[in-house]
């Protein structure tokens, strides 16, 4: 029954993202191939270049783009260049994946998923190689030629020779696919980065086109020189298989071999793969960063749908539900958006239903938002008390006093009647994919509850899993007791319960102690864990980064980003914008959320690494803004709550919160902060 109630849900989901970024992504793929011939114009006219003959060179290189043969390539080049579209779309990600040690970023590269992209990549780089080969003409051209010797031999086979230099070709061009496809996860290109400031798409391409030509002809001088490398040691391996099966004889007399250090000093050779390297780099860079560009564009989701057919894509359903992870992530920038550049559609935020008088959109948009930002306070939690204790259970010192509700609008977030809602869960990080029907993971729905709900709700986040690195080992030190945030009568009775003696059952007989057999298995088990652990080598493998974990803890926090500054913004503007007072129902709520979390937040950044800013490269095509996105969130949520205090000023001592948090909130009002 689950299967098939999840699968209208699934058909949903895939009907949006469809809705959203299909037009998108076709129509960065029919850019990519607009763009093709240009850079097709580009390489031929620098294949064949004479200076000393500057007139015949360019009359030569325009009757070569007219011909019959370089429009089959083209063409040829065009399904290339869709194929590598399609990759681009099926493995996208807006949550960047951060292996915490050596051994998981090893995992993520031999991952099925990721062989079969690499494999794809090789075969399509070697097509771009051959097509470059041909439109360079020359000796380049075929891999099967006459021989040059004057003496006769018997069969008439051993009249053809391979040509060792389409052969390099060939080879160099599956080098440099297969070195783009294992660059493409190592540095996360895959992940989608939003711009901060909105442009114009034209704008954001002609000011990536410098970088992109400029990182393609670097990167192809350095695959030149790897694949130089591996080609002397192991080019005689295919040379030799090859001309085997071809049943090829290989000239030597008047061609030197390439896999010996004479052969590859050869200039124009090298400068011609070099120049089919660029060409591949540049295709392909140009059909990702159309992608990315499209992908991330904003995207405005109506507050109140005209129709009721389209109520479906309306702001809050989609916060409320659980879309697409990237349908997700544009509705919250557009929630951004609107709250500070669109006074029309904050009144429809603010409007009450007809009839009923209910801000149903209003308790939509800040419930998914302050649910947002108490994942965040409970994850920080999490991470902060794993990494004082070492991964040992200790009990949460962390603690806030129940605020009580006053109103029944403040109700909704303050009371278990919140919990008698169904709150979608948190969208899966396995995006569903917008060519495919394959069926996604579940929904990571998080356990955690509101720090304003009932205790019997939080008790749910008993055991939580604070490993966020990818691959990284499920161990018994990581998995623990969600911290609790506040303490109850109930509470104190569980933890009476659970000091009691664990050799009585319930029935008040004794259970059977473990076995010896157990006993001895478990104590090989931590000899030989003990063992590798002083292994240089092992532990070479197995060491977390400091660094990588504590970005992987921020690595969705751009949502958590949007979701204050929307929030904030809405709250600042209801000041003068808010006619009905629906706002200030939430207030305390409001409040007491950012309070919370800027306490948890303060506390982490004591940690050890929390605080060390890794280098900025800059000038680089790769993003690598996330491994920075923790000190944004911690700007943005001191923002926020500023802009909240210098909005309300004094009006905030009338809010109803602890004593503890009324302290911190008039060190806000004095700019104490």
């Amino acid at each position: 029954m689950a299967t098939v109630a999840s699968q209208p849900c699934a058909g949903g989901s895939r009907d949006i993202l469809w809705r959203v970024l299909g037009w998108r992504t076709v129509a960065s793929v029919v850019w990519s191939v607009v763009l093709l011939p240009v850079c097709t114009t580009v390489f031929i006219i620098f294949s064949s270049i004479d200076l000393f003959h500057p007139i015949q060179w360019l009359s030569d290189s325009l009757n070569d783009l007219y011909s019959s043969r370089v429009i089959f390539y083209l063409l040829l080049l065009s399904v290339v260049i869709i194929i590598i579209s399609i990759f681009n779309v099926e493995f996208y990600t807006v949550v960047p994946s951060i292996p915490c040690s050596r051994l998981a970023l090893i995992g993520k590269i031999v991952h099925p998923q990721q062989l079969l992209h690499s494999f794809v990549h090789a075969a399509m780089g070697m097509m771009v190689a051959w097509c470059a080969a041909v439109m360079a003409k020359g000796r380049y051209s075929f891999l099967v030629v006459p021989c040059t010797r004057t003496e006769s031999l018997d069969g008439p086979a051993a009249q053809t020779c391979l040509n060792e230099y389409h052969l390099f070709f060939l080879l160099a061009g599956a080098f440099m696919g297969y070195s783009y496809s294992l660059l493409y996860f190592i540095n996360n290109m895959n992940y989608l980065p939003f711009p901060i400031i909105q442009q114009y798409k034209f704008l954001r391409f002609r000011r990536s086109l410098l970088l992109l030509v400029q990182h393609s002809c670097m990167e192809s001088l350095f695959l030149i020189r790897n694949f130089c490398i591996v080609y002397y040691f192991l080019g005689h391996v295919p040379k030799a298989w090859i001309s085997t099966a071809m049943d090829l004889q290989i000239d030597e007399q008047f061609h030197r071999p390439l896999d010996t250090v004479s052969g590859l000093l050869n200039l124009s050779l090298l400068y011609h793969v070099w120049l089919c390297g660029v060409f591949l780099l540049t295709t392909w860079y140009i059909s990702w960063i159309l992608f990315k560009i499209y992908a991330t564009e904003a995207h405005l989701f109506p507050v109140q749908p005209p129709f009721a057919e389209e109520s479906d894509e309306c702001l809050p359903k989609v916060l409320n539900s659980s879309p697409p992870l990237i349908i997700k992530y544009l509705a919250l920038q557009d929630l951004m958006l609107l709250s500070q550049y669109s006074p029309s559609r904050r009144q429809e935020v603010f409007s009450l239903s007809q009839p009923g008088g209910h801000p149903h959109n209003w308790t939509a948009i800040s419930r998914e938002c302050l649910n947002l930002l108490n994942d965040m306070t409970q994850k920080l939690v999490l991470h902060q008390e794993a990494a004082a204790t070492n991964g040992r259970v200790m009990s949460s010192s962390y603690t806030m006093e129940p605020k009580k509700a006053n109103s029944p609008e403040e109700t909704t977030f303050l009371t278990p009647k919140s919990s008698q809602m169904p709150r979608p869960s948190m969208p899966p990080l396995i995006k569903t994919s917008l060519f495919s029907s394959k069926l996604s993971a579940p929904g990571v729905a998080s356990p955690l509850g509101s720090p304003f709900g009932s205790s019997v709700m939080n008790r749910m986040a008993g055991i939580f899993d604070v490993n966020t690195c990818y691959g990284s080992p499920q161990g018994s030190q990581l998995i623990r007791r969600g911290p609790r945030l506040w303490t109850s009568a109930s509470d104190q009775q569980m933890n009476e319960l659970s000091n009691l003696p664990s050799t009585l059952s319930a029935e008040g007989k004794t259970v059977r102690q473990p076995s010896v057999i157990y006993s001895w298995i478990h104590n090989k088990y931590e000899q030989i864990k003990n063992f590798l652990s002083k292994r240089v080598l092992i532990m070479y493998f197995f060491s977390k980064h400091p660094e990588a974990s504590i970005q992987a803890v921020f690595s969705d926090a751009q949502m958590h980003i949007w979701a204050l500054e929307g929030l904030s913004h809405l709250v600042a503007a209801s000041f003068t914008e808010d006619r009905f007072g629906v706002v200030q129902t939430t207030l305390p709520a409001i409040l007491n959320t950012l309070l919370t979390l800027q306490e948890a937040v303060d506390k982490y950044f004591k940690l050890p690494h929390a605080s060390s800013k890794p280098p900025r490269i800059s000038g680089t095509l790769v993003d690598t803004s996330y491994k920075t996105l923790r000190f944004a969130f911690r700007a943005s949520l001191k923002t926020a709550i500023y802009r909240i205090t210098t909005t309300f000023g004094e009006h905030l001592n009338a809010v109803q919160a602890s004593a503890e948090h009324q302290k911190r909130l008039q060190q806000f009002l004095e700019f104490k902060e």
